[in-house]
């Protein structure tokens, strides 16, 4: 029988490919899935970081989640490629971040009985980015630790020119 708490948005996770590798994300810090629209480089970034975007007049960074989990190093842009656009919260204020990937696939409910903890080894990305592994369908999925992925120190230099 489920609880009231494994029926609630917390275990849902949106999925998505980086490298033909599946990932997820929880669906509580996604705030909307976006075709790919070119973005405007800013000199000086870190190598993650593609540049920033305009969505519905908000300046936002996008970031390159293949290249920000050290899997390739640079994006090729295609007809599947999407920008998941994630809000973040820090002390001071709400923001929104943009991350670049291969293709988004769905959302899975995985519940916490079907979550584990992150191995020490065979992982193809640092153990600080995986928040937990979720089973689905008999396959590991690694799920996301947005506050690993996104380091606000990475980003102020973007919001330091959007006030310009």
């Amino acid at each position: 029988m489920e609880t009231l708490k494994e029926k609630d948005s917390d275990n849902q996770f949106l999925t998505f490919y980086i490298l033909e590798e599946l990932y997820a994300l929880s669906v509580i810090h996604i705030k909307e899935i976006l075709e790919y629209t070119p973005v405007t480089k800013v000199p000086l970034m870190h190598k993650c970081l593609s540049g920033i975007t305009n969505i519905r007049g908000s300046v936002i960074p996008v970031l390159d989640l293949g290249v920000r989990l050290e899997l390739k190093e640079k994006h090729n842009i295609n007809k599947r490629t999407s920008i998941i656009v994630i809000e973040k919260k820090n002390e001071i204020q709400n923001f929104l971040v943009g991350l670049v990937v291969d293709e988004v696939n769905e959302v899975y409910n995985i519940l916490n009985t079907s979550q584990e903890e992150t191995p020490t080894f065979g992982n193809k990305i640092k153990k600080e980015f995986v928040e937990h592994i979720g089973k689905v369908k008999g396959h590991f999925i690694p799920i996301l630790n947005p506050d690993a992925v996104i380091n606000i120190e990475e980003l102020s230099t973007v919001y330091a020119v959007k006030e310009i």
